[in-house]
């Protein structure tokens, strides 16, 4: 009887203890293949694309709904869906898909999937898009940006793919002019603008940006993914560098 009465005892404190700590919801993250898969499952549901329009209008999910996720009227627009729909949502590289996703789910929406990897993931794995004005030969080619690495046999380049809505891409641009002084001269950066490049995004099999590449006499001899410190990259420049 005591056992029994401590059995009970012990649920409804566990019970109470559940009810008063409720954990914050939080997003599942899926990649391509998954992400695809389970929309697939659903019935109603929206799926949401929180790139810029001119992202947007040139590749998309079939059946994406756009809202900039920088855009300024991004909270106002979300407010208005429907709460009780599950979300899938998704941008280039998953950066403003994370940010995105965890802001559904502060304001209530209880079903969210994030596609880790973004677009670009989707991509390169194969799987369907709606391309309406995407031109992929636009921009640099690999033959350009080769013969801008052999005009440069002198110097240690450094390839930086970037974006004007991609802000570790901002922070890096900041210091480069910084970096460059500390090289003596000796550094060179080319810029390539993701959106704009599409043709050698593809030939550099560029999936996220910020995405670095650092060229010693035309040859990759290291490359990087997602934000780098400053002190970071002149340590592996100055390996590079000939006396």
């Amino acid at each position: 009887m005591e056992k029994i009465y401590r059995s009970g005892l012990m649920f409804l404190m566990v019970a109470l203890f559940s009810c008063g700590t409720g954990e914050a919801q939080k997003s599942v993250s899926l990649g391509p293949q998954e992400f695809e898969k389970q929309l697939a499952t659903e019935g109603e549901r929206i799926l949401l694309d929180v790139r810029t329009p001119g992202e947007f209008g040139e590749r998309h999910l079939a059946g994406a709904l756009n809202i900039d996720y920088n855009g300024a009227d991004f909270d106002a627009r979300i407010e208005k869906l429907d709460k009780t729909q599950p979300v899938y949502v998704y941008c280039l590289s998953g950066g403003r898909s994370a940010a995105a996703a965890q802001t559904l789910t502060d304001i209530g929406f209880t079903k969210v999937y994030e596609m880790k990897g973004g677009i670009s993931r989707w991509i390169a794995e194969n799987h369907p898009v709606e391309a309406n004005n995407f031109n992929p030969n636009k921009g640099m080619s690999l033959q350009e940006l080769q013969s801008m690495l052999q005009a440069a046999q002198d110097s240690v380049v450094l390839v930086d793919f970037n974006a004007a809505w991609c802000a570790p891409c901002k922070k890096m641009k900041a210091f480069m002019p910084a970096l460059i002084k500390d090289c003596s001269g000796k550094l060179k950066v080319i810029y390539v603008d993701y959106d704009n490049n599409p043709q050698l995004v593809s030939a550099m099999k560029v999936a996220s940006i910020p995405a670095l590449m650092l060229f010693q006499d035309g040859i990759e001899m290291k490359r990087y993914a997602g934000f780098v410190p400053q002190e970071d990259l002149k340590v592996a420049i100055s390996t590079l560098l000939k006396p």
